[in-house]
């Protein structure tokens, strides 16, 4: 069968969690794999666990999914910190807006192929749009635009920069443009906070985008027929409560 690979020596357990991420995206149950590869599904659990594995075994299932090993490991690389972007990286995103909101999904773990396929882009169109930021440094492109994002799923942007100037000006606009009040999913509240309460209040929005995107991750392969993309906006500001008393309905 080959040598085996031992897990304690090498990149195999991230390696190993890569390619079952890439089955995932492809759809592929155990079933499947244990089809094409002629073994048991009990077999293959034990594989994709790193028992008895061996580097013949991962080139084969690595067939699968259309990459190479060499490739597999690259994915599997500790993710860099990249906490901010720079100016010059935003600079570049903002200048295609659509291209900045394929950036975002990507370090929020949606597949190019999900990209491609909610958004009608042609083969084309998205390799154009993954060599953009793989040119950049922001993402590593594989064969079969199998992507490593090289930024943190929680990097921030510059303050006022050029990506808040673009959310700004693309899409939070419309966003109260188009607000109805007789939506359901909407509140507001005031309060007087000091600055340490003012800072747990930011902590509880950060784990709010957490427990956000933790959900959507178990909705994140489904069509648009079964469900559809939603955002949210959050601000908080000081505000003069002083000055209801001379407001008055236009």
């Amino acid at each position: 069968m080959g040598r085996r690979l031992k897990q304690d020596q090498s990149e195999l357990p991230l390696a190993l969690t890569a390619l079952k991420s890439l089955l995932k995206a492809k759809g592929l149950l155990y079933r499947d794999i244990a089809e094409q590869l002629g073994l048991s599904e009990t077999t293959v659990k034990r594989y994709l666990t790193g028992q008895s594995l061996s580097f013949e075994i991962l080139e084969r299932l690595c067939r699968i999914v259309d990459v190479r090993v060499s490739d597999l490991m690259a994915m599997a690389q500790e993710e860099p910190e990249q906490p901010v972007l720079t100016p010059e990286e935003e600079a570049f995103l903002s200048k295609d807006a659509f291209l900045s909101g394929i950036f975002y999904l990507l370090s929020r773990g949606y597949t190019p192929a999900i990209v491609q396929r909610d958004f009608k882009l042609t083969d084309a169109e998205l390799n154009r749009y993954l060599t953009a930021l793989d040119r950049l440094g922001l993402i590593q492109l594989f064969p079969y635009n199998r992507v490593r994002v090289l930024v943190g799923p929680n990097f921030n942007v510059q303050q006022g920069g050029a990506l808040m100037r673009l959310a700004h000006d693309a899409m939070l606009k419309d966003f109260f443009d188009s607000f109805d009040v007789g939506m359901p999913d909407w509140l507001f509240g005031y309060g007087k906070l000091s600055p340490s309460s003012l800072e747990r209040v930011r902590a509880l929005a950060r784990d709010f985008i957490q427990a956000f995107d933790k959900i959507a991750e178990a909705d994140r392969e489904l069509t648009l027929e079964m469900a559809a993309w939603h955002g949210f906006f959050f601000m908080l500001r000081p505000v003069d409560l002083a000055a209801l008393k001379d407001w008055s309905a236009a």
